[in-house]
């Protein structure tokens, strides 16, 4: 039997579906199963009047595409002086495109600076967990003192994630993560202090990652970390690389491995670089292109203090003797051009370092 009452809401569901033009809001309103922010939220590259926000929607992480349509789909963000949000300064939308593994970099601007922000995504009837961001101080502002936290090389099968817990739990101007964020790599067991082997805490999903679906779901297993999803929304993230995004001891087109052909490895590299966009807290253009992309970059703190964010791989000669450790030197080792930086980006740094605005 139907009611009056469910007949007027039946009613009035049919109305307000009918005034929605856009097949894309219609699945964000009623596509999900499950949960689409299953992977946290996290802010970044932070700057004196603003931040960029980051998150994924992934309701089925480990399904294809995350268990998200194959259209754009707009997510909704707001910013706020408090966490209860009674004071929204900003807003907007913006679109969580499938070429990006539906990933959603919003960056604010126009707010005040040296202070702490909230911020928010919605997407249909689900709304995000809140996150914590901070501004930078205004240029050359007096800075007495900077307190931050720095960590990185955080093999999931390693250990657990506690530390990051007080991280989230702490008052910091930013957190530096200096890359090996995902190891590319699994294994049958670990190494103890006194060199012994030990079991692995807990197992990777996939054996080694190669493909773009293969870096999005190994990134979606270490971004369910509570702990770590604790420390990316309660804290500003200067987010780098290092060579476990890729592969272990990659320098620009060349693998670890002599016998794989550049052009070869490059697909792979472009494929775990587009991966580290789509899940990191960084600026549109850190975007790829290609293989590459623009990771070094320069924050200030008031007159204290700049930190220079380094690629230290992209642009890196090629490892002598096939990378191996003690062997007798090999061609190569004290070749008086090899670089680390390349000579545009070690051109940028001494111009960083050479200005007076600290």
């Amino acid at each position: 039997m139907i009611t009056r009452r469910a007949l007027i809401r039946s009613t009035a569901a049919g109305a307000a579906v009918a005034t929605l033009s856009s097949p894309a809001i219609l699945l964000a309103q009623s596509w999900f199963r499950e949960y689409p922010f299953k992977l946290g939220v996290a802010s970044g590259d932070p700057a004196s009047d603003g931040f960029v926000m980051w998150t994924r929607l992934a309701p089925e992480p480990f399904e294809p595409h995350g268990g998200v349509p194959m259209s754009a789909l707009p997510v909704d963000w707001e910013v706020a002086e408090d966490d209860h949000f009674r004071t929204i300064v900003a807003k907007g939308t913006e679109l969580a495109r499938p070429e990006l593994g539906h990933s959603v970099h919003a960056e604010v601007s126009g707010l005040k600076s040296d202070r702490p922000y909230w911020y928010r995504f919605t997407v249909g009837s689900d709304r995000s967990l809140t996150g914590r961001a901070r501004t930078l101080p205004a240029a050359g502002a007096a800075v007495s003192q900077l307190r931050f936290g720095v960590c990185g090389c955080q093999h999931y099968e390693s250990g657990f994630y506690t530390a990051y817990r007080d991280i989230a739990e702490d008052d910091l101007a930013f957190v530096y993560h200096y890359g090996d964020f995902i190891y590319e790599y699994s294994y049958d067991y670990n190494y103890g202090p006194e060199r012994l082997p030990v079991p692995k805490v807990r197992e990777h999903r996939l054996r080694e990652v190669i493909s773009l679906d293969d870096y999005r779901q190994h990134y979606a297993q270490y971004l369910m970390d509570l702990d770590l999803q604790a420390a990316r929304s309660s804290q500003v993230f200067l987010q780098s690389f290092d060579d476990h995004e890729v592969q272990n001891n990659w320098v620009d087109d060349y693998a670890q491995d002599p016998t794989i052909p550049q052009e070869v490895f490059a697909l792979r590299r472009q494929a775990a670089m587009q991966a580290w966009y789509e899940n990191m807290p960084v600026r549109r253009r850190a975007l790829p292109h290609g293989p590459l992309s623009l990771a070094n970059r320069r924050f200030a703190f008031g007159d204290l203090a700049s930190i220079s964010v380094l690629d230290t791989r992209s642009f890196r000669s090629n490892q002598p003797c096939d990378d191996r450790w003690g062997v007798t030197p090999c061609e190569g080792v004290y070749d008086r051009n090899a670089t680390v930086l390349g000579a545009a980006q070690e051109k940028w740094l001494d111009e960083n370092l050479m200005r007076k605005d600290a």
